[in-house]
Protein backbone atom coordinates (compact mmCIF):
# COMPACT_ATOMS: atom_id res chain seq x y z
CA UNK A 1 0.00 0.00 0.00
CA UNK A 2 1.02 3.50 -0.94
CA UNK A 3 0.69 6.60 0.97
CA UNK A 4 1.76 10.04 -1.40
CA UNK A 5 2.84 12.83 0.11
CA UNK A 6 1.66 16.29 -1.74
CA UNK A 7 3.30 18.59 1.26
CA UNK A 8 6.75 19.76 0.81
CA UNK A 9 7.09 21.06 4.11
CA UNK A 10 6.05 17.38 5.38
CA UNK A 11 8.26 15.29 2.86
CA UNK A 12 11.26 17.57 3.92
CA UNK A 13 10.78 17.19 7.33
CA UNK A 14 10.80 12.69 6.91
CA UNK A 15 13.90 13.45 4.44
CA UNK A 16 15.60 14.98 7.42
CA UNK A 17 14.13 12.48 9.94
CA UNK A 18 15.67 9.61 7.77
CA UNK A 19 18.60 11.08 7.31
CA UNK A 20 19.53 12.30 10.67
CA UNK A 21 18.82 8.79 12.17
CA UNK A 22 20.06 6.48 9.23
CA UNK A 23 16.16 5.08 8.36
CA UNK A 24 14.31 4.83 5.32
CA UNK A 25 11.70 7.09 4.80
CA UNK A 26 9.24 4.03 5.57
CA UNK A 27 10.83 3.32 8.82
CA UNK A 28 10.76 7.39 9.40
CA UNK A 29 7.56 7.71 9.35
CA UNK A 30 6.43 4.64 11.12
CA UNK A 31 8.72 5.80 13.75
CA UNK A 32 7.35 9.47 14.12
CA UNK A 33 3.52 7.67 13.91
CA UNK A 34 4.24 5.41 16.38
CA UNK A 35 5.68 7.77 19.08
CA UNK A 36 2.80 10.16 18.13
CA UNK A 37 0.50 7.44 18.65
CA UNK A 38 1.82 6.40 22.11
CA UNK A 39 1.59 9.98 23.28
CA UNK A 40 -1.88 9.30 23.17
CA UNK A 41 -2.44 6.51 25.10
CA UNK A 42 -3.04 7.22 28.64
CA UNK A 43 -1.83 5.17 31.48
CA UNK A 44 -4.78 2.83 33.64
CA UNK A 45 -4.32 5.23 36.51
CA UNK A 46 -4.86 8.94 34.26
CA UNK A 47 -8.16 7.27 32.81
CA UNK A 48 -9.50 6.39 36.24
CA UNK A 49 -8.42 9.96 37.36
CA UNK A 50 -9.94 11.27 34.43
CA UNK A 51 -13.23 9.12 34.88
CA UNK A 52 -13.40 10.16 38.53
CA UNK A 53 -13.20 14.12 37.37
CA UNK A 54 -15.57 13.71 34.93
CA UNK A 55 -17.86 11.66 37.30
CA UNK A 56 -17.52 14.49 40.04
CA UNK A 57 -17.92 17.55 37.09
CA UNK A 58 -21.42 15.71 36.44
CA UNK A 59 -22.02 15.34 40.25
CA UNK A 60 -21.92 18.92 41.21
CA UNK A 61 -23.94 19.21 37.41
CA UNK A 62 -26.75 17.37 38.96
CA UNK A 63 -26.56 18.86 42.60
CA UNK A 64 -26.44 22.63 40.72
CA UNK A 65 -29.79 21.86 38.68
CA UNK A 66 -31.30 19.45 41.48
CA UNK A 67 -31.48 16.43 38.40
CA UNK A 68 -32.25 13.54 39.11
CA UNK A 69 -30.48 10.56 37.60
CA UNK A 70 -32.66 8.41 36.04
CA UNK A 71 -30.31 5.14 35.93
CA UNK A 72 -31.38 4.44 32.45
CA UNK A 73 -29.34 5.01 28.81
CA UNK A 74 -30.98 7.08 25.51
CA UNK A 75 -30.95 5.03 22.46
CA UNK A 76 -29.88 6.91 19.58
CA UNK A 77 -33.05 7.16 18.62
CA UNK A 78 -33.85 9.56 21.33
CA UNK A 79 -30.50 11.18 21.48
CA UNK A 80 -31.17 12.31 17.64
CA UNK A 81 -34.38 13.28 18.70
CA UNK A 82 -33.43 15.44 21.27
CA UNK A 83 -31.09 17.62 19.48
CA UNK A 84 -33.29 18.17 16.42
CA UNK A 85 -30.97 15.12 14.10
CA UNK A 86 -32.71 13.46 11.36
CA UNK A 87 -32.04 11.59 7.94
CA UNK A 88 -31.39 15.34 6.64
CA UNK A 89 -29.26 16.24 9.41
CA UNK A 90 -29.89 19.42 11.86
CA UNK A 91 -32.94 20.87 11.28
Amino acid sequence: MALNIKDRETEEAVRLLARRRGLSLTEAVRQAVRSELGKDELSEEEKARRVAEGRRKLDALYKKHDIKPTGTSMTKQEMDDAIGYDENGFW
